[in-house]
């Protein structure tokens, strides 16, 4: 019975089940009453939660290695790397067919790996660069945060004795800019225990909110003009997309279709859905047919790869120029920092000739600390615009030796390349182009 007329589907007799519905169903009101007085109703004796703070040693870091660590522990990668070798299995068991897509696709999962360890070494010196300058930010904040209370203290003492407080000086004014501090230096708190436990997951260490890293880093900018054409000359040659696509441009075979609708899937989920169907009738009746898909995927291809090859173009030639946009705003920040050094100086050289209050040494003192901050979050936002170049040119990976291996790189005569691709000129299909090959040229395939 069962074999004659199928289970039986006892919820099938319910029909579909009905999904959760909420009515539009709200009380109305003017609501023009004046909001709350917050500051009365919020209590005074309330103390903050203190953060993770780290211990007496931090660990000392350096660029290269929080970049190959984090490149050589991409989890991601190894998973790929894993892939990859099963593939290899596979091209060495199986049938010819089988073995050409998974040449193809080895290639493009070598690619994919050192992609995804680019990205991770980016991520974990852009960490590291961030880290390192808040530690030196937090520095100078802190001094500024001490002259701002002396400044505030000796504002109550003379108010206390009945003194005139000086011209231009203001409690409040002062007590803001104090509570102002105090909240810059506790969002550096928090953003310094979620970079380190960043850098730890990239870098491979287990999650320790005590346990803090600390930055060793080349403070001095490189300044020197960068020339764009120069890099994104490197970039394009190196991108691993670019290269991913090229290779599949240059080696695709109609035997290689399923990997070739799988890399067109990137550029858009409905390329690549369109393929012929098993059965005889479907092959009977489209037999024609089925040839016309090699010209159509080689345009395709092509069309993705000079779009792609366009927006590469652009994220390598904008990070290029936002490198000379940070050099500038670091020779800005310093001049700024050498301008107030100099007051500094003389106002504390004149003190007693001049009569100098204190009050004004003690702000310019302020006012120096906080351009201090400034330059040190310019230089970090030089060294990370370089991070974000590299990162753009797919090197990387590259420097910590994670360089893909490939086979067909270099070998160009795949079906595309031949007149039944129709990519090298109008005339193939009539046969009269010279440039055309009539017949695939031998090359040496991955094996």
């Amino acid at each position: 019975m069962t074999f004659g007329v199928g289970c039986k589907c006892p919820c099938a007799k319910c029909g579909v089940p009905r999904t959760p519905y909420a009515p539009c169903v709200y009380s109305s009101c003017e609501c023009e009453s004046p909001p709350p007085d917050l500051a009365q109703e919020i209590p005074l004796e309330w103390v903050p939660q203190p953060l993770p703070a780290p211990s007496e040693t931090y660990e000392l870091i350096n660029a290269e290695t929080a970049q190959c660590n984090a490149a050589a522990n991409a989890t991601v990668a190894n998973m790929v790397e894993l892939e990859r070798h099963w593939a290899q299995v596979i091209i060495e068991c199986d049938t010819k067919g089988v073995a050409e897509n998974y040449c193809l696709d080895r290639d493009l999962l070598s690619l994919h790996a050192c992609s995804v360890r680019n990205n991770a070494a980016a991520s974990a010196l852009t960490a590291f660069y961030q880290l390192g300058g808040l530690e030196a930010q937090k520095h100078y904040l802190e001094h500024a945060l001490k002259e701002v209370e002396l400044t505030y203290n000796r504002i109550d003492k003379l108010r206390e004795a009945g003194m005139k407080v000086p011209d231009g000086l203001d409690r409040a004014t002062v007590g803001t800019q104090y509570r102002d501090l105090e909240d810059k230096l506790a969002q550096l708190d928090l953003q310094r225990l979620q970079l380190n436990g960043q850098l730890q997951t990239l870098v491979g260490c287990p999650l320790n909110e005590h346990k803090f890293f600390w930055p060793h880093v080349d403070w001095q900018p490189e300044l020197e003009t960068v020339n764009v054409d120069m890099e994104l000359t490197l970039g394009l040659q190196n991108r691993h997309d670019l290269r991913g696509l090229g290779i599949v441009l240059c080696n695709m075979e109609k035997v290689t279709l399923p990997v070739t609708r799988g890399v067109l899937a990137f550029a858009d989920s409905t390329l690549g859905t369109v393929e012929p169907r098993e059965g005889l009738i479907h092959t009977i009746r489209c037999l024609h047919c089925y040839e016309h898909e090699v010209p159509v995927r080689c345009r395709q291809l092509a069309m993705f790869y000079e779009d792609t090859e366009t927006k590469a173009s652009a994220e390598i030639k904008s990070a290029a120029y936002k490198i000379g946009l940070q050099q500038n705003r670091i020779v800005l920040a310093q001049e700024t920092v050498l301008d107030l050094r100099k007051r500094v100086e003389e106002l504390e050289k004149t003190r007693d000739s001049d009569d100098v209050p204190v009050f004004k040494i003690s702000s310019a003192h302020t006012d120096l600390d906080q351009a201090e901050a400034n330059l040190i979050e310019q230089i970090v936002a030089l060294k990370i615009a370089q991070v974000e170049l590299k990162k753009a040119q797919g090197v990387l990976a590259n420097e910590c030796g994670f360089l893909p291996q490939l086979c067909l790189e270099g070998c160009c005569n795949g079906a595309c390349m031949r007149c039944e691709g129709g990519l090298i000129c109008e005339e193939c299909k009539s046969g009269k182009c010279s440039r055309c090959a009539t017949s695939k040229p031998a090359c040496e395939r991955c094996e």
